[in-house]
């Protein structure tokens, strides 16, 4: 079997407590009524209209290592996606804390993603550069890609979006 996602391989994994040999375990596998648990039990991304291609495959990324319990990786992607939004916006001198204060000086983003962008920031570094002694929470994780989705809108979605209300309402109008 494989991912519909992804392509690779999925793995069925089914109780075979009852099953000493390999005959009995076979017998249990092809059991029409046993039901078994596949994994990965979900894989997702994202989709991100109005971002460029290369960002928006990337946030995208962050999400599905998020779907599969890959919290850190997640972080580091979702820094990286900060990083290059930054980038594809003209910002390229300095490190990210820089990039993330010079979108904010260019009024790409508001103060408040300003300061989600530096907690992506924080926690992306930490994964980055192997600074992690605990494991990280589902729910940080969950948080964090929820202000990236919000880094994106402001940065990218939001405008092309009132653009196309624009153009609908004025069409209406005849205009």
């Amino acid at each position: 079997m494989k991912c519909d996602n992804c392509g690779a391989m999925s793995i069925a994994v089914q109780p075979l407590a009852l099953a000493s040999d390999y005959v009995a375990a076979r017998r249990h596998i092809d059991d029409p009524d046993a039901t078994p648990r596949w994994l990965p039990e979900r894989v997702y991304g994202k989709e991100f209209p109005d971002v460029p291609e290369q960002i928006a495959a990337a946030a995208s990324e962050a999400w599905v290592c998020y779907s599969i319990g890959q919290y850190r990786a997640s972080a580091a992607m979702a820094r990286a996606v900060v990083e290059a939004t930054a980038k594809d916006k003209g910002i390229t001198t300095g490190g990210i804390l820089a990039k993330i204060d010079a979108l904010y000086d260019q009024e790409i983003i508001g103060k408040g993603v300003k300061e989600a962008a530096h907690e992506i920031r924080f926690l992306g570094n930490d994964m980055a550069h192997g600074d992690f002694v605990a494991s990280v929470p589902e729910e940080l994780i969950a948080d964090m890609l929820g202000f990236l989705d919000q880094f994106l809108d402001e940065a990218y979605q939001r405008d092309a979006k009132l653009t196309r209300f624009r153009e609908q309402r004025l069409a209406l109008r005849g205009e």
